[in-house]
């Protein structure tokens, strides 16, 4: 992994801490003199291109949920299931992680069988992950309006491979991720 980026400081008449007024928020910390580095984040996006056995796969979102038990029917109260939903648009691929809504994520071509009748694939296991904070207006983040979804699938388009568009520097918002997809 790589990163860059745009520098995010700012100029300031204060040289020491101790010149800042108690009720006056910096947005930041004063580095040196003059100088104050920008509360900022840093996502890092991955771009998967799948074929499994082929290219008709599918992505399926599979929600774990409590089964509540009838009475008499078990000593145990509940048990859980999976609830698989396969994704139809690419609005149905977005995904928000939700703590308390716990999923797991496959890619699989339903058309070719693991030798216990399983749909080949992989399963996506998210690590640990945070969404930005900022306003989906705000130019920073239509620039980096893929980290709006931590999941994000699409067909293969090869000039859509930029999850942020080719020049990040340079992007308006117009060339990301979320318009492609959008689209």
């Amino acid at each position: 992994v790589g990163l860059s980026g745009i520098l995010m400081v700012k100029g300031t008449t204060y040289e020491n801490m101790n010149q800042v007024p108690d009720q006056e928020y910096l947005y930041g910390t004063l580095l040196s003199e003059n100088i104050i580095g920008v509360i900022h984040d840093h996502f890092i996006t991955y771009y998967l291109d799948m074929d499994i056995d082929g290219s008709d796969n599918s992505f399926v979102k599979v929600n774990i949920k409590k089964h509540q038990t009838s009475p008499g029917e078990s000593p145990r109260k509940s048990y859980l299931k999976a609830v698989r939903k396969v994704a139809k648009t690419e609005k149905d691929a977005q995904i928000k992680l939700q703590l308390y809504d716990p999923s797991e994520f496959h890619v699989v071509n339903p058309l070719k069988k693991t030798r216990v009748g399983n749909p080949v694939g992989y399963k996506l296991v998210p690590g640990a992950t945070a969404a930005s904070l900022l306003d989906h207006d705000d130019p920073p983040q239509k620039r980096a309006a893929f980290t709006n979804n931590q999941i994000w699938v699409t067909p293969y388009n090869k000039s859509e491979q930029w999850a942020g568009g080719l020049l990040v520097y340079q992007s308006q918002g117009d060339d990301t991720l979320q318009v492609w997809s959008d689209r």
